[in-house]
């Protein structure tokens, strides 16, 4: 019995095999598909995309394949860890990340944005300033962006050192030290069921106690939501169900049930932690490496705003700071590869054919260090966003993706750039930030968990108070 099993099992891989061989060639031969590296059956270019800086792999075989290359991966993330962020483009997404969206807008209007991020700021700030020498930088970073997102996704302001917010903290970093440079599931997703690998496990259960929080959180607020009394994001999403609930759409109601809110307010909560808080480290390493570009700021900051609270109405009087923060997300390689789009039909890049339903990956590290479009790509120049009255010039920022582009681009965007200019601008009004001492700037990431991503290596910074 056992031999015959094992039998059927070699013949099923065996006509899986040769199917999927006859697949290939026929679409070789049907499409004029871009070059790439040859690919294992069933597994597919696993040797690329399990490297940790994938993004700098793909640029130098770029430089053997040409700027458009083929790869075939059998999973680009594990199913069951998706998101809104990641989900298959369909009406059922569309209407989602439109309601979102809306309730996106809808919270911030006002000046809510700029009372959460004064606050908290003012916490970690002093926390930064009580400190004696060196101040390690994620942990301080960690506590601006978790404790404010906390607060606009669930309303409560939590102290530093809360249980229920540094509970989600950790399984956030569980998660992601788990997934690595990826996980043997990605390339055999039903071991998943039959094997899963200890990794996997961590991540499932992280997941899970993370969702039975969030599940917990989202009951407490449908027991006391109150329509003329909006709180919060998740209060803003339980107002769309109540909505469409009261003009009797039954469609929508079944769209924005309980786990479509879960997934909303975790891929708001989760996604925005580790890009903002990478985009702070970065700021962070260069401002503290380059003390003139520094003082540039400062002369700016002191001008336009003096020593009163920043607002988000500076912004428009603060451009060498916002084309630093530019810069910074130029160079700072916080999502190397952003997001994966797929193609709606057939189609034509680079004189290749794109067929229809193919996953799309824009190499945003080598878009942004590319020479035809930056001059001196690896120098830290926020003039180079400038007009010649010093103004930001939007027509220099057709090369500039880091929030990526099209219908995946980044869901907190408009929020992101003002509320992380802000924090910033913070940081420079309050402390003049420079290096340890005997320590050299270096501007070279290292990989840190987050796939696709660098952050700065063991980043420590010196901290005091500017007088007023």
């Amino acid at each position: 019995m056992l031999l015959l099993n094992l039998l059927n099992v070699k013949t099923v891989l065996v006509a899986l095999t040769v199917g999927l061989l006859v697949y290939f060639i026929r679409r070789r031969f049907t499409y004029r598909l871009p070059p790439g590296p040859w690919a294992i059956p069933l597994i597919g270019n696993f040797e690329v995309y399990t490297k940790p800086l994938v993004h700098r792999v793909i640029l130098q075989l770029s430089k053997k394949y040409g700027p458009v290359i083929q790869f075939y991966f059998v999973s680009l993330i594990s199913e069951g860890f998706k998101d809104i962020a990641l989900a298959s483009y369909s009406p059922m997404w569309q209407y989602h990340r439109r309601v979102a969206i809306k309730a996106l807008r809808n919270y911030l209007q006002g000046d809510l944005l700029e009372k959460l991020t004064q606050d908290n700021m003012t916490k970690v700030m002093n926390m930064m300033a009580a400190e004696k020498g060196p101040i390690v930088v994620k942990s301080h970073m960690d506590n601006i962006v978790f404790y404010q997102l906390f607060t606009l996704c669930f309303g409560e302001k939590k102290e530093i050192g809360d249980p229920d917010v540094e509970f989600l903290l950790r399984e956030k970093d569980n998660v992601n030290k788990a997934i690595g440079n990826g996980l043997r599931e990605d390339l055999l997703p039903f071991l998943k069921d039959v094997y899963p690998s200890r990794r996997y496990v961590i991540i499932k259960d992280a997941v899970d106690r993370a969702f039975s929080f969030m599940y917990k959180l989202l009951h407490e607020h449908q027991e006391t939501f109150d329509p003329n009394n909006i709180r919060d994001l998740t209060d803003h999403l339980l107002l769309a169900r109540s909505e469409a609930e009261k003009s009797g759409d039954d469609e929508s109601m079944e769209k924005l049930n309980d786990t479509y809110l879960v997934q909303t307010i975790s891929d708001i909560f989760f996604a925005g932690v580790d890009t903002t808080r990478m985009t702070l480290e970065w700021f962070l390493c260069f401002i503290s490496g380059l003390p003139e570009i520094q003082a540039k700021c400062q002369a700016e900051i002191d001008e336009t705003i003096g020593r009163r609270c920043p607002s988000i109405a500076d912004r428009q009087s603060l451009p060498y700071t916002e084309a630093c923060l530019y810069e910074t997300m130029r160079l700072g390689v916080i999502a190397g590869l952003g997001l994966p789009h797929l193609t709606i039909c057939d189609t034509h890049v680079g004189g290749y054919d794109i067929p229809k339903d193919t996953v799309v990956l824009i190499n945003h590290f080598a878009l942004h260090r590319d020479p035809k479009y930056w001059k001196d790509p690896e120098k830290f120049d926020p003039l180079r966003y400038l007009d010649e009255d010093g103004k930001m010039d939007p027509t220099k920022l057709d090369s500039w993706l880091p929030f990526s582009a099209g219908r995946r681009v980044c869901l907190g965007e408009s929020i992101a750039k003002p509320e992380i200019l802000m924090m910033c601008v913070h940081l420079l009004q309050r402390f003049k930030i420079s290096l340890p001492e005997d320590v050299k700037p270096n501007f070279v990431g290292v990989h840190r968990n987050v796939f696709g991503s660098e952050c700065p290596a063991d980043l420590q910074i010196v901290v005091k108070e500017r007088s007023n």
